[in-house]
């Protein structure tokens, strides 16, 4: 933990409300050297302009061409387009080379309880790294995250199936639609993850499992979830607004009829094809938004940047076939 505290202290931390270290530089992977990767981090900072006008002024050679701007306009950029994140990548510190994006705290919070871009609150569906502890309400916003990835994961399984099934479950969830799973990404990385991570996943999800009534874990091979209609529609209402708003629009564009949110739920829950409906809509939000911030984050990089991550990206990709 020290060496990343000390990666992240070149920041300017005074506005940073929490940060977290993510990705194969920071948890363990199966086959995978920590050492050797690029450490990833997220910056949630309560004060956006003021963070990156320090930012510039201390470590202007992490950011692009793009600081000639000003932080007025980088945040505007950070704070307006795809998933709300301004990502600095690249950047030496000592042996090791770092990329962090930056959130603002109110960004962060609807990413977290609403799912609305399915980015930042993904990437705390999984272990992380807390280099900054989040204080309370943060705390309490990462746990409901992770309550509405049970939920949702629980929805995509049969009433009987294993903990590492549950797992890939979780883990999946927000690179579902995501086109660098198709071309650019490890093609065996939610099964890396689980594989390295199993016990920290467990040490993370355990307390919400034994607090679902409707959940029975007897042993790591079998777990088993109440399949019942009841069950279904109490979980479709806990899932985050955004996905629920986007289940509610594909059913009533489906059936050409102008439904509430309410009546289609209870409609969804009588029907077989859940499991697909709520994958459907998932991957509807993560889709235009792995395409929008992999666009911004070449724009935010530079092209010299830009050219270099995407061919380590491209290499893992192709050595994972």
């Amino acid at each position: 933990m020290d060496e990343y505290q000390e990666l992240i202290s070149v920041l300017p931390l005074k506005t940073v409300e929490y940060a977290f270290a993510y990705g194969s530089g920071a948890i363990q992977q199966k086959d995978e050297n920590k050492a050797e990767k690029m450490v990833d981090f997220v910056v949630v900072t309560n004060n956006a302009q003021e963070f990156h006008k320090d930012n510039i002024a201390k470590n202007p050679q992490h950011y692009s061409l793009l600081r000639l701007m000003g932080p007025k306009m980088i945040e505007k950029i950070q704070c307006n387009f795809a998933a709300r994140v301004y990502y600095n990548t690249h950047v030496n510190v000592g042996k090791r080379k770092i990329k962090y994006g930056v959130i603002s705290y109110e960004n962060a919070k609807q990413d977290l309880l609403d799912w609305r871009w399915i980015y930042i609150c993904g990437r705390l569906h999984k272990p992380v790294l807390d280099v900054i502890k989040p204080k309370d309400d943060m705390c309490d916003l990462v746990t409901e995250n992770r309550r509405s990835a049970l939920h949702s994961a629980l929805l995509l399984l049969p009433e009987s199936f294993t903990l590492k099934q549950l797992f890939h479950k979780i883990v999946g969830l927000s690179y579902t639609g995501d086109f660098r799973m198709i071309v650019g990404e490890d093609k065996n990385k939610i099964e890396k993850i689980v594989e390295g991570n199993y016990e920290e996943l467990l040490r993370v999800y355990e307390p919400l499992m034994n607090d679902d009534a409707r959940l029975s874990v007897m042993t790591p091979a079998k777990v088993i979830q109440d399949g019942s209609t009841t069950a279904i529609y109490h979980r479709l209402n806990l899932l985050p607004s955004e996905v629920l708003n986007r289940i509610q629009r594909n059913m009533n564009k489906a059936q050409k009829r102008q439904r509430d949110a309410e009546e289609v739920i209870f409609s969804l829950a009588h029907r077989h094809d859940v499991a697909k409906t709520v994958e459907t809509a998932i991957g509807g939000i993560i889709r235009p938004i792995s395409f929008s911030q992999t666009a911004k984050n070449a724009f935010s990089a530079g092209v010299t940047r830009s050219i270099i991550y995407s061919l380590a990206k491209m290499s893992k990709f192709l050595k994972s076939k």
